[in-house]
Parts: structure tokens; C-alpha cells; sequence
């Protein structure tokens, strides 16, 4: 018995090769690929991540998200969709063991920056910041401190971007954050009753702060699974090895937590997501929440934070590596 295969509900013309259980559309290749790179272009549009005169940079680790997401900057580039905008290319290199890994896709990378010419530039966090993540990780955990190796890694690596984009004149960096990245971080904040974090929750966040470099996200509304397939579908290579350290990380059970219950519901991803908008939304515009959050000057780096200390020199404090984090940031500004 001889069963038909359906046709792209799209096009009606070419056999669907993958079926969007959110909407219920079943695409076949050519508009499934299409579909992802409509939606990043009116995410751009109609948020206005993208303004004539921006100097952004693309952050790429090497993973299928960034590398998607430079494979359709750069063909908005190439088409002139994107234009009267400077895109520098970087990579910031967190020198552990697994960074080798991702930086095994340099070649990629390069490519795909040369045929778009663009830049491409690969800076390490101790050349940035003086002070390296497995050190301060190290450190913390000989003071018997149980911390995750994911919490410096992540808090360094921003602290990083931010000091490269003044470095760089950056208006803006743009990274390839997904719907499911941003699931798990509403999540993240509801479970540790942190409703501060919410006030820098959204598709642009930090554009209202001084001396903070925006961040733009512009695949925000893409699940996790359609960026992996759109890059089996343009030939991306994938990374092969996860990262050792992301069974420690609370999103890492937040991941298969949020499958479960998408296969009873296939829209929870958005919704949640929407819910997290809509609560930054509204606390952002409540008098009470403006006074607690108000930002101050970090008193030993100068950045914005709710706090006397911000986060990346709290951790370099703990470490004990203060002195040599100054002095080289200090070095830096001559």
C-alpha cells in the first residue's frame, strides 16, 4: 500500500519535509528556510534592532545558533536587505578546554565573513579583562564556594563583550539568543523570585543604560530545534561535544523540562516568553519597581548596577584577583 506524501501547505507544490506543530503548517525545505529568515528580518524590522548608521557586533561562539544567525546576516548583507550598517564579526574565546572545540569553526566563520565582507576578529577574556574565567573559577571553588562554572563563564563573557564594544565603538552587539534561551531565563527568574531581572528582559535590552553597550536579538522568536534544522538544511556544521559543564547549569533541566511540556502544548515556549515581556512591561512602568532597581556606578569599575558592587567584580573580588583586574583594566584605558 502506496501512502502520499503531503505537500508544503506553503507552496503547494513541493513535498513538506517538516511540520511546524505550532501552527500546524507543514513546510517543505526551500519555504521552511525561508519562514526562519522571514521572521529574523521582521523581528529586525519591527522592533527596529537595525538602524541606518549602527556600528554592531555580531557575536559568534562557533555553535549552530551564532552560525546561523551570521549565515542569515550576512545573505541580508550580501542582498543589500541590510544596508547603511557596519557589522564587525568577533568571537570572544573563553580559553577553557571545550573553547578549542568551537574555535575549530574559525574556518567556517572566516568564510562566511569573506564572501559577506565583513571582519572577523577573535579576542580572549584575559586579554580583555586581565583576569581568565578558570581562574577565578578556581579560586572560588579552593574557598569551598559551590559555584558553577557556567556563572563565570556567563558573567565574564558579558563583562567582556561590553568592555570589547566600547573598544570598538559598537552601537549595538547582536547575539543569537533563541525562544528557548529565553524560556529558561524567565523560568530562571520566576523559580529565584529575582523580579529585578526582568526590567533588562526583552528583544532589545540595556538600550536606556548608560555606559552599557545594547544587545539585540533577532532569532528571539525561533525555536531551538528550527535553527538546528534550518542549519542541517544550509550545509551549518553542528558542534559535536557539548560543553562538560552545562550539566551543572539550571537550564539544563529547564531544557527537558520545557520539552515535556511543549508536546502538550506546542505554543508554551511563546507563551511563556510572552508572559516574561509582559511582565517587564508592566514593571518597568510601576513607580515602586523604578525606585528598586535604580542603577548606580559600579564603585570599582564604574559600570551600571543595582548594586554598590556589579557581578563580574564580585566574583573577582571572591577570587582574590582584584588587584590584577584593575590594574590591567587600568592599563587598558591609557
Amino acid at each position: 500500500m502506496h501512502t502520499v506524501q503531503r505537500l508544503c501547505t506553503r507552496c503547494r507544490k513541493r513535498p513538506a519535509a517538516y511540520l511546524r506543530a505550532s501552527s500546524g503548517e507543514a513546510l517543505c525545505r526551500q519555504c521552511f528556510i525561508k519562514s526562519i529568515e522571514d521572521k529574523v528580518l521582521r523581528t529586525i524590522r519591527d522592533y527596529e534592532l537595525v538602524r541606518s548608521g549602527d556600528n554592531i557586533g555580531l557575536a559568534v561562539s562557533g555553535g549552530k545558533d551564532s552560525l546561523v544567525l551570521l549565515h542569515i546576516i550576512s545573505k541580508f548583507i550580501r542582498k543589500k536587505i541590510l544596508r547603511d550598517v557596519k557589522v564587525q564579526v568577533f568571537t570572544i574565546d573563553e580559553e577553557l578546554e571545550y573553547s578549542k572545540h568551537k574555535l575549530e569553526r574559525q574556518s567556517v566563520i572566516r568564510k562566511m565573513c569573506e564572501e559577506a565582507g565583513l571582519s572577523y576578529n577573535v579576542y580572549k577574556i584575559s586579554e580583555l579583562l586581565g583576569i581568565s574565567v578558570e581562574e577565578v573559577y578556581n579560586r572560588i571553588r579552593q574557598q569551598g564556594e559551590n559555584i558553577h562554572m557556567c556563572t563565570i563563564c556567563g558573567v565574564l563573557r558579558r563583562k567582556a563583550m561590553n568592555e570589547l564594544a566600547k573598544r570598538l565603538n559598537l552601537t549595538k552587539i547582536m547575539t543569537a539568543h533563541n525562544l528557548d534561551d529565553e524560556a529558561q531565563t524567565v523560568l530562571l527568574n520566576v523559580f529565584s523570585n529575582d523580579l529585578k531581572r526582568f526590567k533588562w528582559f526583552g528583544v532589545e535590552t540595556g538600550e536606556d543604560v548608560e555606559s552599557f553597550v545594547p544587545r539585540v536579538k533577532p532569532m528571539r522568536f525561533i525555536r531551538e530545534e528550527e535553527i538546528a534544522l534550518y542549519a542541517y538544511f544550509t550545509g551549518i556544521p553542528m558542534l559535536e561535544r557539548e560543553c562538560p559543564y552545562v550539566r551543572e547549569n539550571p537550564r539544563y533541566f529547564l531544557k527537558f523540562l520545557l520539552a515535556e511540556l511543549e508536546r502538550k502544548n506546542p505554543n508554551i515556549k511563546y507563551m511563556i516568553v510572552s508572559f516574561g515581556d509582559s511582565l517587564s512591561r508592566l514593571l518597568q512602568e510601576t513607580e515602586y519597581f523604578r525606585r528598586k532597581v535604580s542603577l548606580r556606578r559600579c564603585r570599582i569599575c564604574g559600570s551600571p548596577t543595582t548594586s554598590e558592587i556589579c557581578r563580574a567584580c564580585d566574583l573577582v573580588m571572591k577570587a582574590g584577583l582584584l588587584d590584577k583586574y584593575v590594574l590591567a583594566n587600568t592599563s587598558g584605558e591609557r
